[in-house]
């Protein structure tokens, strides 16, 4: 089963019909798979091309660069440079809604292998091949951005900025199309994550290159099966491949999601949107593994791979409980009222 790929512009420019159509299939694809991918977003290549540019070069920093923009860990939204240690995925999938039953010492390799977990960090640890960068709503001053000095990168907070609002822009126009495809009233989702009190999220995340023979052992993969938080993900990746999402329809096995182009969005359901759903709409299980071409191998370098992401999230103080469009008269809903910030600090709490 291959992804399907729609095309945004025939909502954003296209006629009441093509609309229509559009609404009916995105609805249709996330229903079934959690997943579904996206052409003529609005995204230029250039700007495409430009961020992965400024992915690889923010990585390159030296430690002392990133370190003095580090996120402190916690259940606070994340900003600035996450390092080794700071984040574990595996943690999210056995808290989650699935609640699976994994082992305690599994860890992504993104985030820290067994040779360095408990290691104090030092100026002398080679350390940026496990991290990823975060940053919020310029509006957000509660949780404000920490940014590299201006002359250490200049010029990528400016654009970092930009495609921030360029991401919030994609993601509002498939929030309105869900709610036309569900016949909601209008703003009955996108009231819930307005652009004044936006709690989104953009990342940058590099993969470290890692051995074959320490994948092979089992306790090691780039990320772990596990969902998103928010309400939906925006996701560019390159060309090395190893995403999957689950495969609904053979329970317990995984797809690929490759990439035909780095200007193809994938986008997911998040739990957030499973919850005002009331299970309608469930979050897309997914996972980082090695490449296919890598799959048959026990030894050797599989090789760095850069993604770039926007966590899209309801305003922290809307409720995340079911909406009652999709509640049944007579039914209860599966989902309690509480509110975004209060949900998400739960399961974040988990995550360090």
């Amino acid at each position: 089963m291959a992804l399907a790929t729609l095309d945004l512009s025939l909502f954003t420019a296209g006629r009441h019909d093509t609309q229509e159509a559009f609404a009916a299939e995105l609805r249709r694809e996330v229903t079934r798979h959690g997943f579904v991918k996206i052409v003529g977003h609005g995204l230029s290549n250039g700007d495409i091309n430009q961020v992965f540019a400024w992915n690889k070069e923010f990585f390159q920093l030296g430690y002392e660069d990133k370190a003095v923009i580090a996120h402190p860990g916690g259940s606070d939204p994340q900003r600035g440079w996450s390092a080794v240690g700071k984040e574990n995925a595996a943690s999210l999938y056995r808290t989650g809604f699935l609640k699976a039953k994994m082992a305690s010492a599994l860890k992504d390799s993104r985030v820290g292998i067994p040779r360095l977990v408990g290691r104090v960090l030092t100026g002398a640890d080679n350390v940026v091949e496990q991290e990823h960068f975060d940053q919020g709503s310029t509006k957000d001053l509660r949780y404000p951005n920490r940014w590299p000095y201006e002359n250490v990168l200049p010029g990528f907070r400016e654009f970092m900025e930009l495609w921030y609002d360029k991401m919030e822009a994609v993601a509002s126009h498939l929030m309105a199309a869900l709610e036309r495809a569900f016949r909601l009233p209008s703003g009955a989702l996108l009231d819930r994550m307005t652009h004044e009190k936006n709690a989104s999220e953009a990342r940058l995340l590099h993969y470290p290159a890692i051995d074959m023979a320490e994948i092979k052992q089992g306790a090691v993969s780039r990320i772990w099966p596990h969902f998103d938080l928010g309400v939906i993900t925006l996701l560019f990746q390159d060309g090395v491949g190893g995403l999957e999402c689950e495969d609904r329809e053979n329970s317990g096995n995984f797809l690929s999601v490759g990439s035909n182009s780095r200007s193809e969005m994938v986008v997911n359901v998040s739990e957030t949107l499973q919850r005002w759903t009331n299970d309608t709409v469930r979050a897309g299980l997914h996972r980082v593994t090695v490449p296919k071409s890598f799959e048959e191998r026990d030894s050797g370098m599989v090789p760095e791979r850069f993604s770039v992401t926007y966590f899209c999230k309801a305003n922290r103080d809307a409720s995340v409980g079911a909406l009652p469009e999709f509640v049944p008269s007579g039914s209860k809903a599966k989902y309690e009222d509480m509110t975004a910030i209060e949900y998400h600090q739960s399961r974040l709490q988990s995550a360090y």
